[in-house]
């Protein structure tokens, strides 16, 4: 930073004046308070938008609990506790409940990459989380008090369940050589069968009784167990195994094993220490019984049971071992009652900081003000935080107080009575609060300022007092200067005996001791505005 802005240019900035000292930093940007009235116009617009949408999402979370409890209580009245073996067509269609050994799960050496000479269990699915090895850039921006955003870009490379292009535009370092990254699932080396990030290989055609079961019903069964990998089993009659590996328990080139993770190297970049850059590990799910809520079909499988309440409710469920219907019931309600909390506290965060976003120019305007100007932003923010807290807790009880009255009104009518009672008080306090300062202004109501008019060609009251006492203080200092000065003043009517004033023409009537002027029998001077006792604040004209 030059001089310049060490100087008084800095100076005036820092009480608020002046324009700020120019940033050589390319990285860092000032916001002035156009540019701030200007992000503060579209908070405004998408809190506007948020807040319509969190009420809608408090209204459809409320209704959303309440058509899966009925649903739920559907179910427990609907169900059919059905047989293992055989299945009973008489049940196609119906809600049934069964609880049965599963069978038909197998070991997956074949179906899975780099398995083949691995000792493996009978499971139901194996599933890879596959990993590559890639540039990533991070972001990190700053803004102080006065606006000025500072943007840092660092760049590293790590293990990414996703693929990144690379070539970031920042990215300009030599030693990164341009963070450019290549796509290993375009080399050839590429085992089609996985996919990046966490996936399925295979799955047995297990069934539980004589029921089959769906992908999507397998993938909720079983506890995940690691699969073990190592060099030797890479070997054993691997296609993956180079030629003329032989039996040897090394592992082949570009592969290495680490616990229970296989890496190995395609060709691109960028590459880790060992010249790796993917990553693999399994994982298999076995499970002896299983218990299913659902609906028979025609077909010998389950799939959803739609509720009598609401078509987009269903009942849908199972669980690995034998598991009782009322427990599978209850921890349906538990996870009913914990979303629909966890909606409700969203949803209002959510009204409250959308109320916020709406009021963001307000707190705007203390940064028009010099010096103080963060002080007084800060201050209206605290201010409008607690306002938009008041209303947005009133616009939630309403928007779920009606929800309720339309599908509970046992609840919904106390929630909504409520959230009007609180805002008949909050008025009603206010109208009692300024109807007593009213009656206080009534009782008491300020005293007005008398000005003393002086009457033409003669000083008023308070300018002869004034005089009187220069006199007095003249004579006590110098007695020849006030005697000198007394034919002068009383040349003027300015002397203590000169303060009646002359005989005002007119008709007969009574006069006002302080200015003179004629009062006419009124108690109140029309010249002067002195009230007081009839025998003092008038004398009979002479």
């Amino acid at each position: 930073m030059s001089e310049d802005n060490n100087g008084l240019g800095g100076l005036a900035h820092v009480f608020g004046f002046g324009e700020h000292p120019a940033v050589r930093d390319g990285d860092v940007t000032r916001e002035n308070f156009g540019d701030k009235m200007k992000a503060a116009m579209w908070q405004m617009c998408f809190g506007g938008i948020l807040v319509v949408g969190a009420l809608a999402l408090a209204g459809w979370n409320e209704y959303r609990a309440v058509a899966t409890e009925k649903t739920l209580q559907a179910a427990e009245t609907s169900y059919v506790a059905a047989a293992c073996s055989p299945i009973d067509p008489a049940n196609d269609g119906k809600l049934v409940y069964v609880s049965c050994p599963v069978s038909g799960q197998k070991a997956f050496n074949s179906d899975a990459p780099f398995l083949k000479g691995t000792t493996m269990s009978p499971a139901l699915r194996i599933v890879a989380d596959v990993e590559i090895y890639q540039w990533h850039e991070t972001q990190s921006t700053t803004t102080d008090s006065d606006g000025n955003s500072r943007t840092t870009y660092s760049y590293d490379t790590r293990w990414k369940s996703y693929y990144s292009r690379g070539g970031f535009t920042n990215c300009r370092d030599s030693k990164y050589d341009g963070c450019h990254n290549d796509d290993p699932r375009q080399e050839s080396t590429w085992d089609s069968r996985l996919s990046l990030g966490r996936s399925t290989v295979a799955r047995a055609p297990v069934q539980v009784g004589d029921f089959h079961l769906a992908d999507y019903h397998l993938d909720q069964l079983g506890h995940a167990v690691d699969v073990t990998v190592s060099c030797g089993s890479l070997l054993q009659g691997s296609e993956e195994a180079p030629v003329g590996s032989g039996g040897s328990s090394a592992c082949p080139p570009s592969h290495k094993v680490s616990g229970s993770t296989l890496y190995w190297s395609t060709g691109g970049e960028p590459m880790d220490g060992s010249g790796m850059n993917v990553r693999v590990s399994y994982s298999t799910y076995a499970v002896d019984e299983a218990t299913v809520l659902a609906q028979q079909t025609n077909k010998g499988s389950f799939e959803k049971w739609i509720g009598p309440y609401d078509d987009d409710y269903s009942v849908d469920k199972i669980r690995d071992g034998r598991v009782s219907l009322e427990t599978i019931i209850q921890d349906a309600r538990d996870t009913n009652f914990a979303l629909t909390w966890i909606l409700r506290v969203t949803t209002f965060f959510m009204v409250w900081g959308g109320l916020q976003m709406v009021t963001a120019p307000l707190c705007l305007v203390g940064d028009l003000v010099p010096v103080i100007g963060p002080m007084l932003h800060r201050l209206f923010g605290c201010l409008l935080a607690f306002f938009n807290f008041l209303l947005g807790s009133f616009l939630w009880c309403i928007v779920v107080g009606s929800t309720w009255i339309a599908y509970r009104p046992e609840i919904g009518g106390p929630l909504l009575a409520a959230a009007f009672l609180c805002a008949f008080l909050a008025i009603a306090w206010r109208c009692v609060k300024k109807k007593r300062h009213a009656e206080e202004d009534e009782e008491n109501p300020p005293k007005p300022s008398v000005t003393q008019a002086e009457p033409e060609g003669h000083g008023g009251n308070h300018f002869s007092d004034m005089v009187a006492k220069f006199q007095q203080q003249l004579q006590q200092a110098n007695p020849q200067a006030a005697a000198a000065l007394a034919p002068a003043l009383a040349a003027i009517g300015l002397t203590p005996q000169a303060q009646a004033p002359p005989p005002a023409a007119g008709p007969p009537g009574m006069n006002c001791r302080f200015c003179g002027n004629m009062k006419d029998m009124m108690p109140k001077c029309p010249s002067c505005g002195q009230i007081s006792p009839r025998s003092r604040s008038i004398v009979p004209r002479l």
